[in-house]
């Protein structure tokens, strides 16, 4: 019995610091801890898997971003298969949770669980924390393409490919690893006009990038690029896309800024009117195609209540989510409402409403109507 005594008095006074599950979240960053572990060696043992777990847990419940309210309950989006996690595994794990807050991720694992590309919660593993050598490779690129490259995997799509990135010689390519076809390269952050929308409101953690358009071909079965290369607004966007006046707003205010009524946003102003309660995806897609003419789009998979008849009548739940989004531009999209004021034209709108089916992995349009209205009584403008 007198030997333990004098080991418990030989441990630092430090130490009793540590002894309890509430006295370790007195370390507010990760970093502290792996600072103590790297220069204290007598403490690494007070950071076993057990406290790195239990940290794991408790960062991971505090990142707003990564919980949804579905019928009431809230709903954890990402989790890590922890139990298999040894302690610089779960080391890992707790660094790049805490490296930074994931609201951008959140709404691109949202999109895809109604897309149908996922399931909740998508589980990280040791190989998927582990495509990132260190945590310095980690930092070192912007925070969604580094969430990007351990999340992206676990979007599949219908031929059994995924959402995955592969990062060779400074060069990042999607979908498909061929460093023979430049169609599927990535340019993250390019160089852009200093006038240009996305430049002005680039975030560094989530910034623009260039790429052709990628898409899933069913008459060639297979994944294909084309089109010249365009710009997305951000990284975020780009994985979601996977493509006076209230219109005149929606097409020139920041890309990050969130639109009432709408879940999430892609660049060129494709608003998402779903999200996880939902048991079907609209959305809104607009974009200038020059001239001061804009083109609006509604697509949605919601199931008809009718065989003919008008869009907001076919498609009710649709209708009134985009009315919240598109404010004072509603009536003139569902109503037909016509200026009847001899008003000098200031933008042709082009209006689609169709009606989708999920086909995956992209959408397959079934029906369309298009008409063409004068919203210039709205005082729409894009200054061209």
């Amino acid at each position: 019995m007198q030997q333990p005594q004098q080991q418990q008095q030989q441990q630092h006074p430090f130490s009793y610091i540590f002894v309890g599950r509430r006295t370790y979240y007195l370390f507010s960053s990760i970093k502290d801890i792996l600072r103590l572990r790297a220069t204290c060696t007598w403490l690494r043992d007070l950071f076993g898997a057990a406290q790195l777990r239990v940290r794991l847990s408790h960062s991971l419940g505090s990142q707003a971003g990564l919980r949804r309210a579905v019928n009431g309950q809230q709903v954890q989006l990402l989790r890590f298969d922890d139990d298999h996690f040894g302690a610089h595994d779960l080391l890992a794990a707790v660094c790049v949770v805490e490296e930074g807050p994931w609201g951008e991720m959140g709404e691109v694992i949202e999109l895809a669980v109604q897309c149908r590309n996922c399931d909740l919660p998508v589980i990280l593993t040791a190989d998927d924390i582990n495509t990132h050598a260190t945590k310095t490779a980690y930092v070192s690129a912007p925070r969604v393409l580094a969430q990007l490259k351990m999340v992206g995997s676990h979007f599949h799509f219908s031929d059994g490919s995924c959402l995955q990135l592969f990062h060779h010689n400074g060069e990042v390519r999607a979908i498909k690893d061929q460093p023979g076809q430049p169609g599927f390269r990535l340019e993250v952050d390019p160089p852009l006009p200093a006038n240009h929308l996305y430049r002005q409101h680039r975030q560094p953690h989530d910034p623009p990038v260039n790429s052709r358009d990628i898409y899933w071909s069913p008459y060639h079965v297979r994944w294909r690029v084309g089109g010249g290369r365009f710009t997305q607004a951000s990284l975020s966007s780009f994985a979601k896309r996977v493509g006076g006046g209230r219109v005149d707003g929606l097409l020139t205010e920041s890309p990050h800024t969130p639109v009432a009524g709408c879940s999430t946003t892609v660049s060129r102003r494709q608003l998402v009117l779903t999200d996880c309660s939902h048991n079907f995806v609209a959305w809104i897609f607009i974009s200038e195609s020059g001239n001061n003419d804009v083109s609006v789009r509604i697509e949605t998979t919601e199931a008809a209540v009718c065989e003919s008849g008008l869009f907001k009548h076919r498609f009710p739940l649709t209708t009134q989510l985009a009315r919240v989004a598109l404010g004072a531009v509603a009536p003139y999209v569902f109503d037909g409402l016509i200026p009847t004021a001899v008003i000098s034209i200031a933008m042709r709108v082009t209006i689609w409403t169709t009606a989708a089916e999920v086909k995956m992995p992209q959408l397959r349009r079934t029906a369309a109507t298009d008409r063409s209205i004068d919203l210039s009584i709205l005082g729409v403008s894009l200054g061209c």
